[in-house]
């Protein structure tokens, strides 16, 4: 999530606790078997279609075990409360996959981390049946009718200069009455500027031929600008919707999963959040359009929306 000095580099590591805590160097004073809490966090701790932990985080964790000839066994949380509840109770010894965050140095010993990764924010994927619905929206904006304005104005501009010089001399084509002839102009700068150059029309004085020239060279600049804007704000519309970076995240429904690094940061930046107690549920919740943003850590989310949630769920590239 891009932000000035806002990403903060979360660590996923083997957390030990303090009490009695492992020792990569020695056995002694170890349980005759160690437990494990495991939450799933794809892709460092999720289950195999027959049930097997796998992942990064507990591949790691099983050679860690493996190395130091320790025993242990998996226990399976459903939620971050339900890890901190069974760590301030004791009940686990070690967390293969965990978040270092200053106030759980006080209850857990970190190991040196083995990923960096920062939040992102996953958003719907717009469905291809609504392109043709936003394009129209676009073209109905208001954004879109200041630019058609502007380009009106520019005409009106040039149109009206032409009519000046020609309409004394160049009668047959620009020589009518002040409203007509104005508007003869405007048919002249517009036909320019778009390149048709239906040739009807055409200044024959010194005066409307300097105007006709500097219009050629404006009408280049002006027209690739505007193609130029109406492209990127049609794409940014489809692609986007209404969430298109963390500034818009105050203005919409935000999820996150309960207690996690991504719900602090959100809420002391004083945006409100829903929780969940999983990411399957925020972003289940993201595709039945009850939130519309979930933010998570950009590595899990990453994995998720481009292997179990294909074509429903897109993460923001910031």
């Amino acid at each position: 999530m891009k932000a000035t000095h806002l990403i903060v580099a979360v660590a996923l590591t083997l957390s030990v606790l303090l009490p009695g805590g492992l020792s990569a160097k020695t056995n002694e004073g170890l349980p005759d078997k160690v437990v494990a809490g495991v939450l799933e966090l794809p892709p460092f701790a999720m289950k195999s279609s027959d049930g097997r932990w796998e992942g990064l985080g507990i591949n790691l964790w099983r050679a860690a075990a493996d190395d130091m000839n320790v025993d242990f066994e998996l226990r399976t949380f459903d939620s971050i409360e339900a890890v901190a509840n069974a760590v301030e109770k004791k009940e686990i010894d070690v967390l293969p996959v965990a978040i270092v965050a200053p106030d759980r140095e006080l209850i857990l010993d970190f190991t040196n981390h083995y990923y960096r990764s920062g939040l992102a924010i996953a958003v719907r994927a717009e469905k291809a049946g609504h392109g043709w619905w936003l394009t129209a929206e676009r073209l109905v904006s208001g954004q879109f009718l200041a630019v058609i304005g502007s380009l009106i104005l520019l005409w009106g501009v040039a149109g009206g200069l032409v009519w000046l010089f020609e309409n004394r001399r160049n009668r047959e084509m620009f020589g009518e009455e002040l409203v007509k002839g104005i508007g003869h102009g405007i048919w002249w700068a517009a036909v320019t500027m778009t390149t048709v150059g239906y040739g009807d029309k055409a200044p024959k004085t010194t005066g409307g031929r300097v105007v006709a020239v500097v219009w050629m060279l404006v009408s280049i600049v002006v027209i690739s600008s505007f193609t130029a804007t109406i492209t990127t704000s049609l794409t940014v519309s489809q692609l986007s919707g209404k969430v298109r970076g963390q500034s818009d995240l105050p203005n919409v429904r935000v999820g996150s999963m309960a207690q996690s690094w991504a719900q602090n940061w959100l809420r002391n930046r004083g945006i409100a959040t829903l929780s969940f107690i999983n990411d399957r549920d925020g972003l289940q919740a993201l595709i039945d359009s009850e939130i519309d943003a979930f933010v998570h850590d950009q590595s899990i989310l990453t994995y998720l929306a481009t292997n179990q949630y294909v074509a429903r769920v897109r993460v923001l590239p910031e």
